[in-house]
């Protein structure tokens, strides 16, 4: 009878125990996403982070806000003004900033923001690691389509021949 309720008391806390650290450090994120029936990119940055501002350039500019806003959230994270930021940052063993990962709003990774290969995309210059980017934001939008996923990726090559 004791194996049977320790079994019990593990299946039961082993969600608690397995969360993803970003889940438990943003739950209001997650429930906003979950009320607006969004994706959350968690975007880990700095502010001495030149490829960050043209990330934030990025995402600012209105025809990727109006591609993106209806299916994502996007939560900044400052690596250098909070510690759990950069605690973060490390676990996930990210490299140079800016680094991302996408969420479900049910809490599941969709993305860890590295290629294929393992390699961190950041801000995404390469062609392998635009088509990285471009392949997640297609794979996990409900409505974003190939027209608007060209937009993604033209403002991108505009975004990094002005910097």
């Amino acid at each position: 009878m004791r194996v049977l309720y320790g079994l019990l008391f593990f299946l039961l806390f082993l969600p608690v125990w397995s969360q993803d650290k970003i889940v438990e450090e943003f739950p209001e994120v997650f429930v906003r996403a979950a009320e607006e029936q969004k994706s959350v990119i968690f975007i880990f940055d700095h502010p001495n982070c030149g490829w960050c501002r043209v990330f934030d350039n990025y995402h600012a500019s209105p025809e990727v806000k109006e591609i993106l806003d209806p299916e994502y959230l996007i939560q900044k994270i400052d690596i250098s003004e909070s510690e759990s930021g950069k605690e973060l940052w490390e676990h996930y063993n990210f490299v140079e900033v800016p680094a991302w990962r996408i969420y479900s709003s049910d809490k599941e990774l969709i993305s860890d923001g590295r290629e294929e290969n393992g390699e961190q995309i950041g801000y995404p210059l390469s062609p392998d690691s635009m088509d990285a980017y471009i392949k997640v934001i297609k794979d996990s939008s409900r409505h974003i389509n190939k027209k608007q996923l060209d937009v993604l990726r033209e403002k991108i090559v505009y975004c990094d021949e002005h910097f």
